[in-house]
């Protein structure tokens, strides 16, 4: 019985790192090497799907419903295994910070074994909030095939 709750102890205490997907990683080889590009939010059941649209410096977030950009950032920084972006809203009432990184690469079973890559997009309230990587929500955006 001793043994067993120190077992229990240690599995609840130890905190082992979360393994996630690098730009770098041969999973991700398929892919992209920048974060550049049309990506959609991967929820189809949402009304209000989001696209983010990243070109060399520029960052724009539509509706897909109306095409309306929301916000929009011209720089975006790449650290470690996240890049980090700051957008402004069109009315330039609120700022958003955005950190995205690798989420997952599928093949599709279709006759072209096309490849699915997907990012997770963290929001965040605040720059203090994004330093401590304490995000308000998150989403999985597609890449859009062309």
């Amino acid at each position: 019985m001793i043994i067993f709750c120190i077992l229990a102890f240690l599995l609840f205490t130890i905190n082992l790192p979360a393994l996630a997907l690098d730009w770098n990683d041969k999973e991700w080889a398929s892919c992209p090497r920048t974060v550049e590009g049309i990506w959609i939010s991967d929820n189809p059941d949402s009304m209000k799907r989001k696209t983010l649209n990243i070109q060399k410096k520029r960052i724009n977030l539509t509706l897909n419903g109306d095409g309306q950009v929301l916000f929009t950032g011209n720089a975006f920084i790449e650290k470690e295994k996240f890049v980090e972006m700051v957008l402004e809203s069109i009315t330039k009432e609120k700022e958003v910070f955005i950190k995205l990184r690798p989420h997952m690469v599928q093949t599709s079973l279709d006759s072209e074994n096309r490849v699915d890559c997907r990012i997770k997009v963290f929001r965040f309230n605040s720059h203090a909030n994004a330093k401590f990587d304490k995000y308000s929500s998150w989403d999985i955006n597609q890449l859009k095939r062309n």
